[in-house]
């Protein structure tokens, strides 16, 4: 066998592995356990990832963060190179972690990362800056555990958004959505159980929700978006 199979034959097994490391994607999963060195921290699969490199044997090793208060202890592990890894997922309205590690009861900056500051203490710290991370997706619209239903648009801000539907007899300017924040539109709803169409209109221009997991559908010669009520008392399982 070739070694680019042989590469390719040992990234497949590890991706089909469980995670030894916690519950990240794949690709993150995949660097830890390819990780031979120490590296300073980097952003992967939306998690940031940490590396140690004992120079001695060590019987634990744990990174504490400041967000926290350094009152939680994330514990590295071993990976098949000897590489002590972690991954964490941080706040997502940081824009910078600071940490320390502390290896048998030591603390100590990380010392891959060459990115230090002094903390109000007067000790040193190790920092981050976190790139900025694309929302996580979620499908649309959710059904909420009262029955009510979320939708949800998202575009450029200072819009004017609507959302015309089957329940609400097609009225284009019924329901106006509401910018929750710069460019994502909301609006709750009651409606009853069953199937039903809608669309969103933007500036006057139609738009199907490209965050519904469903096909879009044909109805009166326009594409239109769909969804399944299932009852008030019926909770949304994609929650």
């Amino acid at each position: 066998m070739r070694f680019t199979e042989v590469c390719t034959t040992l990234v497949a097994l590890l991706l089909l592995a469980s995670p030894a490391f916690g519950s990240t994607g794949p690709a993150a999963h995949v660097h830890r356990v390819l990780l031979n060195e120490a590296q300073p921290p980097r952003m992967v699969d939306g998690v940031v990832v940490l590396s140690y490199d004992p120079p001695r044997p060590v019987r634990y090793v744990v990174a504490l963060f400041e967000h926290e208060d350094f009152a939680v202890q994330h514990v590295f592990e071993r990976n098949p190179n000897g590489i002590l890894v972690l991954a964490v997922d941080p706040p997502r309205e940081l824009s910078e972690i600071r940490y320390r590690l502390v290896v048998d009861g030591l603390p100590m900056p990380d010392p891959a990362n060459p990115v230090r500051i002094r903390s109000a203490s007067d000790e040193f710290l190790s920092a981050f800056t976190l790139p900025e991370r694309p929302r996580p997706r979620h499908d649309t619209p959710r059904i909420l555990d009262d029955g009510r239903v979320e939708f949800t648009y998202h575009g450029r801000p200072e819009q004017r958004v609507f959302l015309a539907a089957s329940f609400s007899n097609w009225n284009p300017f019924m329901h106006r959505m509401n910018e929750v924040e710069p460019g994502v539109y909301q609006l709750t709803l009651r409606v009853r159980s069953g199937t039903h169409f809608y669309y969103f209109l933007v500036n006057n221009q139609r738009i199907v929700d490209s965050r519904n997991p469903l096909p879009v559908s044909r109805l009166h010669g326009r594409d239109v978006s769909r969804f399944e009520h299932p009852g008030p008392a019926v909770s949304n399982a994609r929650r």
